[in-house]
């Protein structure tokens, strides 16, 4: 009895550990309210920004500085109501909006980067790459994140750079460089220049004290120095690192690497300027001009990281890039990898089919006549190779496919297809020493995308529409495949490479598929959703909120998707021309310098990387930028409302809900949700204003879905039920007494416990889609644990009809779903009423597992007979 008083207590006053006064849950509300408001106005600026920025428009920095300047004080405000709702629970959450914040500041207003003049690659965070350029950036992140072996080194930074060319007065000189034509004899002078220029004093300390560290490093670690035992001073590489370097441009063979440099002051200092020196030869000059950079501006960051000892090296393309994204390409020959890359010896080839377990599909042996070898006090040497390993394979199997398995690690992260520089020392480790986007020919057309299997297939009625003008578009262009209407969350794993993506609702889960989807339509969902976001970072062609393509479509067949200022139009088949004619005319604006600049913010504002927040980094650490900001929020935000809920009201007056079925609800109004105009003991159905609860109780009353008599329980599942009683008054029995609903108009949580399991469900139904939500949670029963987990496996089966999200422990089940529209989310409400009344006593007649397939098919078809 103790325990039952107890939770009364709890119930009836919410304690705010560390205040001296409970916190009206009113108060509570309306902060939630204030978050979401906040939400989404900076949700609605990303989507602007993310159009703005995706190739269709003009515009000046002026746009960028006024849409961020809104942006960042929407997620501002957002967090500090995000604050008062959680009672600081997350402060982390000011440090990492300060770090991005900073990131995309320092682009629109060319802020100075780091002070750093050298960084070491284990304190380089994923977004450092303005300051030690592309290249490093990659493979910090490959060290640091994938915690693949990479070589232990350091960045020097660009502010050492521009420390570097002020302390040389060489800035004017380069400068001018962005005038016009230049001619090869000024490109050359500069260069001389600069390897003849003077280290900067702080420069010269910074190196020298980084070195020291390498060497101390090298010697103790074994990382990529020297083999076990040897007894070789310690030597590196000195490796380019321009800040646009191996991203959208690869500068690939541009500037120079310099190999097998002793680990001393003045070889690392002489090599680290002809690498600067090299930013400004005829033919780095030639390409910057020839991919609209300006060579005035351009910015040389260094790598220096201890030399690998190679037995065999070589390049990884970890997707085919002859149009076959299910295999990749690994060339290798023995000693050093640059023979490979420069093209100049007869490498060996394996074409290696991707997935899980990888598969070597086919192998050539090139006639490897000679290799490169680390020379004694630096340098590289050329040795001609032993008659027994010219034919030989220079990989073995194991090593090809451990390849393969790194390889499609590091596309996976960088969520795109790479470029991999590789090494294996002579005791048999791998080592990563480049990773940047791979090139291929259709990277070059992104709005036109069409599955390889289809491209010389002939059309099929190309004029003939199957959907026009229904739905939003999210991302233009033009897609074409064969249909997937995906039914349940688990079948993503099933679609093929190039297929449309059709789905009832929205999810960002989708973005496991989207680099190989040629588009995607949804029957709801808005432009602004995180799925949305997503859709116009991988550029696909997305309509939205079309109603009923899931009907229409038909699974399988082929279709082409064009998406445009018109909206949007589907066709019948395959139509080349209209996939060609998109290819032709698309406005390449990434060509042109100042654009790419502006849109490089987008790293730091549109991807999301929290998608689930069940997962280990759903964390403010996890959040990289804006948008997952956004969406830890969100969730939180969420839960907090949720449990706020839970814990019960103080002050508050609780009605009854008198209704035609017992279910002992009492109802705590906190604005709108009854419709009464003085206080009274008891309302109706027909008094209840609150659009959740009406369309919950609507369900709960469905003839035949509640069923009064009693189903009698087995000997065993009553002793089970007894057993259980204990841990439930103890755990769980928050409500005992009482079934509860705190209620407004567009808000409900509703707290059920009907004999020994127990209902949550908490959503928020308006009018603005982005603000909807349902959470689910059931737990418990009378019977055995057998049977109290084939219910729970019939609400999920029943709940994924719907497009739920879902977790299970045990007997213990919790399902999502958000970003839904109103009138559909009423529906879904009441068909979870039919749920909660249908399922009360259902564990007690699911004798084995097929009952569970039984009874939740006779459910979808409103058959709620026991």
């Amino acid at each position: 009895m103790k325990n039952i008083v107890e939770h009364l207590k709890s119930f009836f006053g919410f304690f705010n550990k560390g205040m001296s006064e409970p916190v009206p849950f009113r108060m509570i509300f309306t902060r939630f309210r204030q978050v979401l408001d906040s939400h989404n106005r900076a949700v609605e600026v990303i989507a602007d920004m993310g159009d703005k920025l995706g190739g269709d428009y003009l515009f000046d920095i002026n746009y960028i500085k006024k849409a961020y300047s809104e942006l960042s004080g929407a997620v501002y405000s957002s967090m500090q109501n995000f604050d008062v709702l959680t009672k600081n629970k997350y402060l982390k959450l000011h440090d990492v909006f300060e770090g991005i914040d900073n990131q995309i500041k320092r682009v629109i207003y060319d802020v100075p980067a780091s002070t750093e003049l050298v960084i070491f690659y284990d304190n380089i965070a994923w977004n450092m790459s303005s300051d030690v350029g592309g290249k490093n950036s990659n493979l910090a992140e490959v060290k640091n994140y994938l915690k693949l072996n990479v070589p232990e080194g350091f960045a020097i930074t660009t502010r050492a750079f521009d420390e570097f060319i002020k302390h040389n007065r060489l800035e004017g000189r380069i400068e001018s460089l962005g005038e016009g034509a230049i001619e090869e004899s000024i490109l050359n002078e500069l260069q001389n220049l600069i390897i003849n220029a003077e280290m900067p004093p702080e420069l010269n300390v910074a190196i020298d004290s980084a070195i020291e560290s390498l060497k101390s490093i090298g010697s103790f670690s074994n990382s990529g120095g020297t083999r076990k035992g040897d007894k070789v001073p310690l030597a590196c590489s000195v490796r380019s690192s321009a800040v646009e370097e191996d991203s959208e441009f690869s500068f690939a063979g541009q500037f120079e690497t310099i190999l097998n440099v002793p680990l001393e002051g003045r070889a690392v200092k002489d090599a680290y300027k002809r690498v600067v020196a090299s930013l400004f030869s005829p033919k780095a000059a030639a390409y910057q001009r020839a991919t609209g950079h300006d060579i005035g501006k351009a910015k040389m960051a260094v790598g220096c990281l201890l030399m690998v000892d190679a037995a065999v090296s070589g390049v990884v393309y970890s997707t085919n890039p002859n149009r076959d994204d299910n295999t990749m390409i690994i060339n290798s020959t023995w000693g050093l990898g640059k023979s490979v890359v420069e093209g100049q010896t007869d490498a060996d080839l394996y074409l290696v089919k991707k997935g899980v377990n990888p598969e070597i599909l086919d192998r050539r042996i090139g006639e490897k006549g000679y290799m490169l070898t680390n020379q004694n006090g630096g340098g590289i040497n050329t040795a001609k190779i032993p008659n027994d390993l010219i034919k030989k394979s220079s990989l073995t199997e194991e090593q090809v496919l451990e390849l393969s398995i790194q390889a499609i690690l590091i596309e996976k992260h960088f969520r795109k297809p790479q470029d991999i520089e590789w090494a294996i020392d002579k005791d048999g480790r791998i080592f990563i020493l480049q990773a940047r986007p791979l090139t291929r020919k259709e990277d070059s057309v992104p709005l036109a995308r069409t599955p390889l299997s289809l491209g010389q297939k002939e059309e099929q009625n190309p004029l003939s529409v199957v959907m026009k003008n229904k739905g939003i578009v999210v991302q233009k262009g033009v897609g074409a495949g064969r249909v997937f209407i995906l039914r349940h969350m688990e079948e993503l794993d099933r679609i093929s490479k190039g297929s449309v993506l059709v789905a009832k609702h929205d999810s960002s889960n989708f973005v496991r598929v989207m680099p190989y989807v040629s588009a995607i339509i949804t029957d709801t969902g808005t432009p602004t959703s995180h799925m949305a976001s997503l859709c116009r970072e991988f550029r696909i062609p997305t309509i939205v909120n079309a109603g009923n393509a899931t009907q229409i479509l038909k699974h399988g067949h082929e279709i082409t998707v064009n998406a445009d200022d018109d909206g949007a139009t589907i066709f019948d088949g395959i139509v080349h021309e209209l996939v060609k004619h998109a290819n032709a005319n698309f406005m390449k604006m990434e060509d042109v310098y100042e654009f790419r600049k502006k849109r490089y913010i987008l790293r730091y504002i549109s991807p999301l990387n929290l998608i689930d927040p069940l997962l280990d980094n759903f964390t403010p650490d996890g959040c990289k930028t804006m948008h997952d900001i956004l969406r830890f929020i969100h969730e939180k935000s969420v839960m907090e409302l949720v449990e706020a809920a839970m814990a019960g009201l103080k002050g508050q007056a609780a009605v009854k809900l008198d209704l035609p079925i017992p279910t002992g609800i009492m109802v705590v109004d906190i604005g709108g949700g009854l419709d009464v105009t003085e206080r009274r003991d008891k309302v109706t159905f027909e008094q209840v204003a609150s659009i959740p609860l009406r369309a919950v109780l609507k369900g709960m009353m469905h003839p035949g879905a509640w069923h009064a008599d009693a189903v009698s329980l087995k000997v065993n599942d009553f002793l089970s039920s007894m057993i259980r009683m204990s841990d439930i008054t103890s755990d769980s029995m928050e409500y005992v007494g009482y079934n509860v609903a705190v209620i407004s108009r567009e808000y409900m949580n509703l707290s059920l416990r009907f004999g020994y399991h127990f209902n949550m469900l908490d959503c928020y139904c308006s009018g603005n889609t982005r603000n909807n939500h349902i959470y689910f949670r059931f737990v418990g029963g009378a019977t055995d644990i057998v049977k109290r987990s084939r219910r729970i496996d019939l609400i999920a089966a029943i709940l994924k009809e719907y497009g739920f999200n879902i977790n299970i422990k045990g007997d213990l089940i919790i399902a999502r779903l958000a970003n839904i529209r109103q009138d559909e989310m009423e529906n879904i409400l009441d068909q979870l009423g039919r749920l909660i009344a249908y399922t009360r006593q259902i564990d007690a007649v699911l004798h084995d597992d097929c009952a569970v397939e039984r009874y939740s098919r006779n459910f979808l078809k409103e058959n709620y007979g026991l």
